[in-house]
């Protein structure tokens, strides 16, 4: 009895505390641009600067805001603090000066971080973000939240607690854009409270230096996520927290506001009662009695005819089932999402992996068109020699890869397991790779500038996907013309961009034991001393930006030896004359969205990885034609006209596979054609 006592008051202590908000003090998410600076460099004093004057700051501000900038380009280092509206001046300050640690501490020398905690926000960064605050630079569709919930019991209906979220985020939302309008510090906060069972209460707020019709498109962002992802499941949600740099939209079942709330409403009409649920009729006994035994006679035929239709299916597929006996067990396993095919069926679809249908090859395995039953087009590769075991793990892998997706990855449809080889199925792109586009001279000047632009921000797009809007952080490694497709609308498509979760071995999130990639297009880092990290992917998107807009190849061999694309551009780019670079049909606003491309690609190809932009500034780049830019440095491998390049430069596509070193020597190369990634949990 004592024991059964102790038991439940323990349950009950751990309800209560699975039912709290989040405490005031805790840190809710942090955020890493991956872009590093040096320690004691010029970028460290100015951040320290600004970590020293923005709490105080802030906390002077009637609106708990405070923005900084600290030093000049490149080493500027710009800031941001917002704290909740009902924050006092003491707990403001702590807690901007308590997120600059938390910085630190999960962030150590990175030049971008964004701190999200429960009584204030901070973002940091060496761009200039404020800038996207700009009237002709404000994208609502940009933004990607964060969003942190905790699920429960809540003793009310699905669709009326639904409806009672969105009533309060409606309401929050109406009144926190109203809000500048009411008084003169642009202060937009408001609170509310429901009166619904359990109560709701609500909070939303917006920076301040955001327009009104800003603050109503950021809070209704973040409505549309919460509502689309976390109101339309089970279990429902007890608090769910929305957060961007620019505003915030909360509510919880329990009070985690200051003070009394600014809005009182009522909740809304109950959902009328089901009718199965209506009090019994004495008059309508026998019909119920009618009803009953009707639905036990249905119940029993309907056992029957599911035991016959088992036993009709066992011995029509008892033959089936002996002959694939010695198959891998992943035959058996499936979710709607990743469909599991047969090999007859993929030999079927590709004739037997013909060579008709073969569309490339690389160092493990092939990848063949193929034509469903059902006239769906399909691009089948094959993994040789996969051994048999981790055949749990080796499934959970490839539901993850089909789980990503995005307009700018090639699609991952399933899988086959045969004994030990594997085969992945891919959506056919019909246009084949980008190099065809860039370097065949049969095809001529086949894209005009728009599609070469497009293609360009496409790219950058898909690698923002993979490093930082996924489930899981994918660095790619091998970006390339040969891994990027392009579909019937010349919509540029990366593939390859998962399989080092599938087959690589040796490998850790900072470096790996073997590298695998192109010559032309792998950062300096990454081939002489194997270190992995998003940068590399910025470096190989650098050189492809240059080829793209160029429609020339890096590694190419004309009449008066070996050329090297980067160091041909940086010779145009340091005399004044890049424009000879560039096609002479270019004018007005081509012309400046083709010398940004440029500037944005040398930036990427830079010597030192944290003088590279991360992926998200990138993107950033490209599409604010009046943001200024950084200029850039000598690329890496930059060789004078008259120097020749070194031996271990190969010309052409070829990709490489070799055991790391400590410098990059020609001899023990494998060919290999694969692209592995650097998956890791976020």
């Amino acid at each position: 009895m004592v024991a059964r006592r102790y038991a439940a008051a323990v349950t009950v202590v751990v309800v209560a505390l699975v039912l709290l908000p989040p405490p005031a003090a805790a840190t809710l998410r942090i955020s890493c641009d991956d872009s590093e600076y040096t320690a004691n460099s010029t970028f460290q004093a100015n951040l320290d600067l600004l970590a020293a004057t923005l709490p105080a700051n802030a906390s002077a501000s009637p609106a708990g805001f405070a923005t900084a900038t600290a030093g000049a380009a490149p080493d500027q280092a710009n800031a941001l603090a917002l704290c909740r509206g009902d924050s006092n001046a003491s707990a403001c300050a702590a807690c901007v000066a308590a997120a600059f640690q938390d910085a630190q501490q999960e962030c150590p020398l990175d030049k971008g971080v964004a701190v999200y905690r429960d009584a204030c926000v901070l973002r940091f960064a060496g761009i200039r973000f404020l800038d996207f605050l700009q009237g002709d630079q404000w994208l609502v569709a940009e933004l990607i939240p964060v969003v942190d919930t905790a699920t429960g019991s809540v003793n009310a209906s699905e669709a009326w607690f639904s409806a009672a979220v969105s009533g309060i985020f409606t309401a929050l939302v109406d009144r926190a854009a109203a809000a500048a309008a009411s008084n003169t510090t642009r202060k937009y906060f408001a609170t509310a409270e429901m009166g619904f069972d359990p109560k709701l209460y609500g909070l939303a707020q917006c920076v301040p230096d955001l327009t009104p019709a800003q603050c109503r498109d950021c809070l209704g962002q973040l409505f549309r996520v919460t509502e689309q992802r976390y109101l339309s499941v089970r279990p429902l949600s007890q608090w769910s927290s929305s957060f961007l740099v620019w505003c915030s939209l909360r509510y919880s079942v329990s009070p985690f506001y200051q003070g009394q709330a600014m809005l009182q409403l009522a909740a809304p009409p109950a959902p009328s009662p089901d009718a199965t649920m209506a009090p019994p009729n004495p008059e309508r006994g026998a019909g119920r009695n009618r009803s009953a035994a009707g639905i036990s006679a249905g119940v029993a035929c309907s056992v029957v005819l599911v035991f016959l239709l088992s036993v009709c299916l066992f011995f029509r597929f008892r033959r089936r089932i002996k002959a694939t006996g010695n198959d891998h067990p992943l035959e058996k396993i499936g979710r709607a999402h990743c469909t599991i095919f047969d090999l007859p069926t993929l030999q079927q679809a590709t004739g037997h992996f013909t060579e008709k249908n073969k569309l490339g090859e690389g160092g493990f395995g092939t990848v063949y068109k193929g034509i469903l039953s059902d006239g769906q087009m399909i691009a089948v590769k094959t993994l040789l020699g996969r051994t048999g075991h981790g055949l749990q793990q080796l499934h959970n892998e490839i539901v993850l890869l089909a789980e990503l997706q995005h307009k700018n990855l090639v699609r991952l449809q399933g899988f086959c397991s045969h004994q030990n080889d594997t085969l992945l199925v891919y959506e056919y792109i019909k246009n084949g790779s980008l190099d065809n586009f860039l370097f065949d001279d049969a095809r001529g000047n086949a894209l005009n500038w728009e599609q070469q632009y497009n293609i360009v921000l496409g790219i950058a797009k898909g690698i923002l996907y993979l490093h930082e809007d996924s489930s899981m952080r994918i660095i790619h490694r091998d970006l390339k013309p040969n891994n990027i497709l392009l579909d019937d609308d010349m919509e540029p498509k990366i593939a390859d961009f998962g399989l080092a979760r599938l087959l690589e071995e040796g490998h850790t999130e900072s470096r790996t034991a073997r590298i695998v990639g192109t010559f032309g297009y792998m950062a300096p880092e990454y081939a002489m001393h194997g270190n992995v990290s998003p940068k590399i992917d910025i470096f190989s998107f650098g050189v492809l930006t240059l080829e793209i807009v160029t429609m020339r190849n890096n590694c190419t061999s004309d009449e008066h030896g070996t050329v090297n694309l980067l160091s041909d551009v940086w010779d145009h780019w340091t005399k004044g004359t890049i424009s000879q670079m560039l096609r002479g049909s270019l004018d007005g606003c081509a012309r400046s969205q083709a010398l940004r491309c440029i500037h944005v690609g040398l930036l990427c190809v830079q010597q030192d990885p944290g003088h590279r932009p991360d992926i998200s500034a990138v993107v950033f780049m490209l599409t604010r034609d009046n943001m200024e830019l950084q200029p850039p440095s000598q690329p890496a491998f930059f060789f004078g006209r008259e120097q020749p390049l070194p031996a271990s430069v190969s010309n052409g596509q070829s990709s490489y596979l070799f055991d790391r070193p400590d410098f990059v020597s020609q001899q023990g190369f494998s060919v290999n054609g694969i692209t592995l990634t650097e998956p890791y949990p976020r």
